[in-house]
């Protein structure tokens, strides 16, 4: 007999791969990154954490959870860190695109992190096709569509596993979750997201 072989995972830590395994793989693949060493982002920001956000967005675009995600970066330019080794991932475009504008109003952030910002935005925000094949050190999540009749946008990113593993799947230390827990938590594959990620606070 011939038993499919188990897929040997080096890259991430939990809960970035308990979650890909659980959506993704079936239970199939084996941990084997190996002892978690805490870089910059993680030892500024801490543990993955979902940052619980509820708006009156009339979009899915956020203007609430884009603050929160400009917290988030703003502590680590205050630590001194010089270009991070973050992303700032959305399943929607125009998420991305708002987040992009949002940072362009802060040049002294860029400034702080010794980066072009144009390159950093290119390099650094986006949706999941912005950053296939690549990795960092941890994730900004950033879910958008937080309104009960935004119902649809949530379905369809949650429809299919493809989304969620490529986002968390890009951080191989930590994730902060930025979105409405309320609206996201039961809805398909995401239902798994807040199984895994702890609610946090901000710093």
């Amino acid at each position: 007999e011939v038993g499919l072989p188990l897929l040997v995972h080096r890259r991430c830590q939990d809960p970035m791969f308990s979650i890909s395994n659980a959506i993704a793989y079936d239970g199939q693949m084996v941990h084997a990154a190996g002892p978690d060493k805490a870089g910059q982002v993680a030892t500024i920001l801490g543990a993955s954490a979902w940052f619980d956000v509820n708006s009156n967005a009339t979009s899915k675009w956020s203007p609430e959870e884009g603050r929160v995600v400009m917290r988030l970066l703003r502590q680590l330019a205050r630590t001194g860190i010089q270009n991070p080794d973050v992303y700032v991932i959305s399943p929607f475009r125009v998420v991305a695109h708002e987040m992009r504008q949002l940072l362009r109003t802060e040049p002294e952030l860029f400034r702080a992190y010794g980066v072009d910002e144009r390159k950093w935005l290119d390099e650094h925000v986006g949706t999941i096709h912005t950053f296939q094949g690549k990795e960092a050190e941890a994730v900004i999540a950033v879910l958008g569509a937080p309104m009960n009749t935004q119902i649809g946008a949530r379905r369809w990113a949650s429809s299919t596993p493809n989304i969620l593993n490529v986002m968390v799947s890009r951080a191989k230390s930590r994730l902060y979750v930025v979105g409405s827990h309320t609206t996201w938590s039961s809805v398909g594959h995401f239902a798994e997201l807040a199984r895994r990620v702890h609610m946090g606070k901000l710093p």
